[in-house]
């Protein structure tokens, strides 16, 4: 891998937490981040079906950052896709392996296995119709949203840090 190459992924990684900080200001400007303040989100009781699908679609959102992150890694640094039927899973559980000579780990097993509560709400959300969300389920997320941000804002963070003294 070239320097050049490093330097885009890290760029894209950038721009992903870029997007990420958007959708937490977003679930602040409404009270919901970081912590649960409000018990509205566009005029919607968060027991109504219509914030349930607000509040989703931002939560479906935030696991899209996290695995466009994986995704640009695996592509770009590990020249490794997973391919198989649960290739999201796969892919996140890679991102905790560190390649020996190639790159550190992504994301700690900590991390990984917050990430994993928003990986499969993702597919729920993805595979039902809206009005069937939970709202129990979605304030349990959001709730857990502030440490998954924080421990994936510091694996980030320290895999950029890592791989710059590999590419300086």
């Amino acid at each position: 891998m070239k320097p050049e190459e490093y330097f885009l992924v890290e760029s894209r990684i950038l721009k992903e937490k870029s997007n990420l900080s958007f959708l937490l200001k977003q679930l602040g400007k409404h009270g919901l981040y970081p912590d649960v303040k409000s018990d509205r989100i566009g005029g919607f009781s968060l027991t109504d079906d219509e914030a349930a699908r607000i509040i989703g679609s931002i939560l479906h959102d935030f696991y899209t950052v996290v695995e466009n992150i994986a995704k640009t890694v695996a592509s770009r640094i590990d020249k490794s896709m997973p391919s198989a039927e649960e290739w999201h899973r796969e892919l996140l559980m890679q991102m905790t392996l560190p390649v020996p000579g190639l790159r550190p780990y992504v994301l700690s097993t900590e991390t990984a296995s917050l990430l994993e509560r928003y990986r499969s709400f993702r597919h729920v959300f993805r595979n039902i119709y809206g009005f069937r969300l939970e709202s129990a389920r979605l304030m349990e997320l959001l709730k857990g949203l502030p440490d998954t941000v924080t421990l994936l804002d510091q694996d980030l963070d320290r895999f950029i840090k890592e791989m710059r003294k590999v590419w300086k």
